[in-house]
């Protein structure tokens, strides 16, 4: 009697291993299909809306209150595979279809943006959808955070680059507004200019931190592999 209760105890003990095999395997495949459903469910095309109002613009020691009028802009940087649906001889710059797309010149930005009845954004309006109305330096606050952004600093491999990543990839970095990337990964053109140089905004993968206010001047024919850009569409 005393042997068989024991059995039947061992046998227990077993099913209850297996059980938890069974359990633990099945949470790891629902964790797996949560988190492809939650990147499949990312709407790449997501504007944002901007409202209108004022907003502190500029480089601290010379900012100013400017205000601007409602306005949407892509929540994300458009991507290689956004791009590539309406210039067929696209050739990716770096990574896959949910990389920025990259190696474009301001001319063919503008064009993909009126291909879709938007416009790239102003300085202005790029800096206000970054920071927000309270004049932040970076788009979630004042202190640099090399997880919330790609910047050089952001390498897992300390002396080795960091690498261009896909749009949204730093979602806990978005700005004020919940607008994405807009600290690192790629530059990104505006319509802006400064005598014949276009403004690019926004830092890249292979930059040092870069506030918000901070501009680079580039000639409008040229084309990186560090530069993309987003869209704007008036709200009326």
């Amino acid at each position: 009697m005393k042997k068989q209760l024991m059995r039947s105890k061992d046998v227990l003990g077993l099913l209850t291993i297996l059980m938890a095999g069974i359990s633990s395997a099945m949470a790891g495949e629902s964790s797996e299909h949560r988190s492809a459903t939650k990147e499949e469910a990312k709407n790449y095309a997501e504007m944002v809306a901007i409202p209108a109002g004022k907003f502190i613009f500029g480089r601290p020691g010379a900012t100013k209150e400017i205000s601007l009028p409602a306005f949407s802009i892509d929540k994300y940087e458009v991507s290689n595979k956004q791009f590539a649906k309406f210039n067929l001889d696209h050739k990716y710059g770096q990574g896959g279809d949910n990389y920025p797309a990259t190696m474009i010149s301001l001319a063919e930005a503008t064009a993909h943006c009126e291909a879709l009845d938007k416009r790239l954004p102003t300085e202005q309006e790029w800096e206000k959808a970054a920071r927000g109305t309270d004049g932040k330096i970076y788009p979630w606050g004042n202190e640099f955070n090399k997880l919330l952004c790609i910047t050089k600093e952001s390498s897992a491999v300390e002396g080795q680059p960091a690498l261009i990543a896909p749009v949204g990839s730093c979602e806990r970095g978005n700005s004020p507004y919940g607008v994405a990337d807009m600290a690192g990964n790629v530059w990104e053109w505006t319509s802006t200019f400064e005598e014949r140089y276009s403004v690019l905004k926004g830092g890249s993968f292979f930059e040092d931190r870069t506030p918000v206010y901070s501009n680079l001047l580039s000639i409008p024919d040229d084309a990186k592999d560090y530069v993309g850009f987003r869209c704007v569409k008036d709200i009326k």
